[in-house]
């Protein structure tokens, strides 16, 4: 067994494999992914919609068919499933769990993409025992597309995010309607045009409602929404909480890398560089959950800065400008600029609290670096293109992200 490589990707998803298949077009051949799943591809693996490969091949794929093709275009890069990073170290050291037991590897570079998971029932704090029938939109899909199994008959929806509609398509797909999809606030949290999907599909849509209790003893018997003051029971064998995404951190809370303390996300450059610099991170664990598309294109991306860093034959210094935002703001991505490696411009992908429409300005000192106006709306991916880096003053010592 291998354990010393030029990289090691964690993570097979779009952006982890993208990053491999670019490494191996510019020459970096000793490679490896691990994949703690038995299977690579990530979550598109369990997704029948056909929303992927608009971006990334120019015609519509659903998720199994879009992992064969980026698979076939890795094709020679190994791949280690039913493999898990217990522990990231100084220096591209690895602990890890694999079928010959815990093994040390170690990578020139490492690249880190976990990709990102919906939250669950317990983080959201809603009261009720614990019945079956309490699920995701990811394990739901798992059940449904990869299972050929019917996990319930009459569920409800917590949520509105894309992801959200998803689920009702699942569903469908499975000839099952949803008793009702809930949303606490007063629109979608979606484009607005997919709030005409559920009546569509025979779904009430319940805006303005909060999910406040789940009944049933040994399975979801029915749950409790509250409406203006209001509490409505409605009768279901399920509850499927959508969305909420959440970047899989868990190695880099506990490693030696800088992170965000909110997020638990890494700080990275415009390279996707870590504080150590034998580190790279990419993909949904920096800004969940974009589309499977951009992640594939992001990918490709790093694993070109990654290429050209390896074929350095030195390290080049390192001269980091921190990225702050205001209270409106859950995060940017990446969270700072490196003034040596910065290129002319940059794309910084946002997420904000609450919705909130007005212009978003990135300033370096006085110097104004992009300024545009955004209507945005939580979990969402807000881009703010070509924010100019050359016009970062010399003597910058932070960049400012600011919606007015």
């Amino acid at each position: 067994m291998r354990l010393n490589y030029d990289a090691i990707i964690i993570g097979s998803g779009p952006s982890g494999i993208a990053a491999a298949t670019e490494l191996k077009q510019q020459g970096i051949n000793n490679i490896v992914i691990l994949e703690r799943e038995s299977q690579a591809g990530g979550v598109p693996r369990h997704c029948q919609h056909p929303t992927f490969g608009l971006l990334s091949f120019k015609r519509p794929m659903k998720g199994g068919a879009f992992v064969e093709k980026i698979l076939s275009l890795s094709a020679g890069v190994p791949v280690m499933t039913n493999t898990t990073v217990v522990e990231i170290r100084p220096e591209g050291k690895l602990l890890v769990s694999c079928d010959k037991g815990l093994v040390e590897m170690q990578a020139k570079r490492v690249l880190i993409a976990t990709g990102a998971r919906e939250t669950p029932r317990h983080p959201r704090l809603v009261s009720g025992l614990r019945p079956q029938g309490v699920l995701t939109t990811g394990a739901l899909q798992q059940f449904i597309y990869l299972n050929r199994q019917k996990p319930c008959r009459n569920p409800v929806i917590i949520g509105s995010e894309i992801v959200s509609f998803s689920a009702i398509w699942t569903l469908r797909n499975a000839g099952i309607k949803a008793k009702a999809m809930i949303e606490s606030q007063s629109r979608i949290t979606a484009n607005r045009p997919l709030s005409l999907f559920p009546a569509l599909m025979g779904v009430p849509l319940h805006l303005n409602s909060k999910l406040v209790e789940i009944g049933g003893l040994n399975r979801v018997e029915y749950v409790v929404i509250e409406r203006n003051g209001q509490n409505e029971r409605i009768e279901c064998d399920a509850v499927i909480f959508t969305g909420e995404f959440t970047g899989e951190n868990t190695l880099i809370r506990k490693s030696h890398l800088d992170f965000i303390a909110n997020t638990g996300c890494p700080v990275v450059d415009t390279n996707g560089r870590c504080s150590d610099a034998a580190y790279y991170a990419l993909g949904n664990m920096l800004h969940p959950a974009d589309m499977g598309d951009q992640c594939y294109l992001e990918g490709k991306v790093i694993g070109e800065a990654v290429a050209r860093d390896l074929h350095q034959v030195s390290g080049a210094a390192i001269n980091r400008i921190v990225i702050q935002h205001d209270n409106h703001i859950l995060f940017t991505a990446p969270g700072c600029v490196d003034k040596t490696a910065a290129n002319s411009q940059f794309n910084l992908n946002i997420r904000v609290k609450q919705a909130i429409s007005g212009q978003v300005t990135v300033t370096a000192g006085s110097t104004i670096l992009y300024q545009g106006n955004h209507r945005c709306m939580p979990g969402r991916r807000i881009m703010l293109k070509n924010v100019n880096a050359e016009l970062i003053p010399l003597n910058a010592t932070e960049i400012s992200v600011s919606i007015v």
